[in-house]
C-alpha cells in the first residue's frame, strides 16, 4: 500500500520511504496499518486499543495510544497542527487522510492504465455537476482510479478538488475535508511537481483553510505560469481577488475562466457572481441570466443568480429560482440558508423559520455550516443571532466566511465582529 513517498509492506511488516526502510517500532507500525486500512474513516481510541492490545487489555492511561501516535507522526514527518496524513479528532480517535493505492510506479513518462483513465473521466463528470451527491460519487470514482494506477496524477487532483468544494459549499466541516484535500494535492505533486492543477488545489487550500492570501496568490500565479489556459485556476484566483477587494482583476480572471471553459458550469457561472461582488449589479444580472439559460437545472448557477435577484429587490423570484433546484442539491445547507433569506425578504417569515428549524434538525445528523444558518437569520433581520452564527463560522474556519464583504452581508458590515475579522485578514469591500 502506497501513499505519498511511503510504502507499507505488510508481509515484511515494514515501512519504506523512497524505497528505503524507515525505522518504526511494532506498535506504531501496527497502528499505521490499522489506520491505512481504514482510510478516511474515524478509528476510535477504543478500537485502537482493542485491535493492538486486545479487548481485555487494561491501559492505566491514554499515554500508550498517545505515544504510538507521536512516534508514528515523527516517522512520517506529519505535523499535528497541519496534518497531511493522520488527522486527530479530539477526544475520539484518528483518521488516515492520505489517498492510498496498492501499487504505484511513479514516473513522469508513465502511460496511465486505461481503466484508471475511465474511472477518472467518470469522476470528473460527476465533480462538474457541483452537488453534494455528485461529489461523493466523484470521490469514489477517483479513488477507484487511484487503486488501478497510483502513478496517474489526475485522480489525486480530482480528490483534492472534491474535498475543497465540499468545504466551500459547507457540506463537510473544514477540518474534516481540507486535510484530505491537502494530502491528495501533495500526492499529485509527488508524481509531478509542476502539475498546475495540483498547485491550484494547494492554492485554494491555502486561501480557504489557512487564510494565507499572500502565499495563495503566489501559488495561483505559479499555476497560471505553468498552464495559462486552465479555467479553474482563473476562477479560484478570481475568488481570492474579490475577497481582497481587487474587483477589476477578479472580473478579468472570471472572464478568462469562462473563455477557457465555457461549457463547465463553474467557470461559466462564476463571472456573474464576481460582477455581483464587484457591485456591478446590472452586468451581473445579465451574465447570471445568460448562464441560467444554458445551465437551466444547475443548483450553483441558480445560487449565484439568487444573490443578484435579492440585491435587485426581487426576493420572490430568488425564492422561485432556488426552490426549482433545491431537490438536486440534496437540501444542502448553503442552498437552504439562502432560500430562507429569500423567503424572509419576500414576506414569508413563517416559511423561513421552518427552513431554520429544518437546518437545525439536520445538523444533528450531518454537518450544517453555521454560516448558512446565520444567513437564514440575517434574512429575518435577526442580526444578533446572525452574528453569533457568523462567529461560529469564523472559529470553524468556514471558507465562505471570508466572503463577508459581499453585498448579502451589507446590513452587518458595521458590526464590530465583522469589521475586526475583515481587517485582520485583509478582506475588503
Amino acid at each position: 500500500m502506497r501513499f505519498e513517498s511511503f510504502e507499507i509492506d505488510e508481509k515484511a511488516f515494514q515501512l519504506r520511504e523512497h524505497g528505503k526502510p524507515v525505522r518504526l517500532e511494532r506498535i506504531p507500525m501496527e497502528l499505521l496499518i490499522l489506520l491505512a486500512r481504514n482510510r478516511s474513516r474515524l478509528v476510535t481510541r477504543d478500537e485502537i486499543v482493542a485491535q493492538i492490545w486486545g479487548v481485555n487489555h487494561y491501559l492505566e492511561s491514554e499515554s500508550a495510544v498517545n505515544t504510538a501516535v507521536r512516534k508514528l507522526r515523527k516517522a512520517l514527518g506529519d505535523d499535528v497542527a497541519k496534518p497531511r496524513l493522520i488527522e486527530t479528532v479530539q477526544g475520539k480517535g484518528y483518521r488516515f487522510v492520505a489517498p492510498t493505492a496498492q501499487e504505484a510506479t511513479r514516473t513522469k513518462s508513465h502511460a496511465p492504465d486505461p481503466e484508471a483513465v475511465r474511472y477518472f473521466l467518470r469522476g470528473r463528470h460527476h465533480w462538474n455537476k457541483k452537488t453534494a451527491r455528485s461529489y461523493e460519487e466523484a470521490i469514489d470514482l477517483f479513488q477507484r482510479a487511484i487503486d488501478c494506477d497510483a502513478a496517474f496524477a489526475p485522480p489525486f487532483v480530482g480528490l483534492a478538488y472534491c474535498y475543497v468544494l465540499q468545504g466551500i459549499h459547507g457540506l463537510k466541516a473544514a477540518t474534516d475535508v481540507y486535510p484530505l484535500a491537502r494530502a491528495a494535492a501533495n500526492a499529485a505533486l509527488e508524481i509531478n511537481a509542476s502539475r498546475a492543477e495540483a498547485i491550484t488545489a494547494l492554492a485554494d487550500i491555502t486561501k480557504g483553510f489557512d487564510w494565507d492570501w499572500r502565499l495563495a496568490e503566489e501559488q495561483y500565479v505559479r499555476a497560471l505560469q505553468l498552464s495559462p489556459e486552465y479555467a479553474v485556476t482563473h476562477q479560484w484566483y478570481a475568488n481570492l481577488l474579490s475577497i481582497v477587494g481587487r474587483h477589476d482583476e477578479a472580473v478579468h480572471h472570471s472572464a478568462e475562466a469562462q473563455r477557457c471553459d465555457p461549457l463547465s458550469v463553474g467557470p461559466a457561472a462564476f463571472l456573474g457572481y464576481t460582477l455581483y461582488r464587484a457591485r456591478r449589479f446590472d452586468e451581473a444580472m445579465r451574465e447570471c441570466r445568460r448562464t441560467m439559460n444554458f445551465h437551466k437545472a444547475s443548483p450553483i448557477a441558480s445560487w449565484f443568480l439568487a444573490h443578484v435577484l435579492i440585491q435587485k429587490g426581487d426576493a420572490a423570484e430568488a425564492d422561485q429560482c432556488l426552490s426549482a433546484t433545491l431537490e438536486a442539491t440534496g437540501s444542502s445547507g448553503m442552498h437552504l440558508g439562502l432560500l430562507a433569506f429569500a423567503k424572509a425578504r419576500s414576506g414569508q417569515q413563517s416559511e423561513a423559520r421552518e427552513i431554520i428549524a429544518k437546518l437545525e434538525e439536520a445538523s444533528t445528523s450531518r454537518y450544517i455550516s453555521p454560516l448558512d444558518i446565520g444567513t437564514a437569520h440575517l434574512g429575518l433581520r435577526e442580526y444578533d443571532t446572525a452574528i453569533s452564527f457568523i462567529k461560529r463560522a469564523m472559529s470553524e474556519r468556514v471558507m465562505r466566511v471570508t466572503e463577508l464583504p459581499m453585498p448579502l452581508f451589507d446590513e452587518v458590515r458595521e458590526d464590530s465582529t465583522a469589521l475586526e475579522f475583515c481587517q485582520q485578514l485583509g478582506a475588503r469591500w
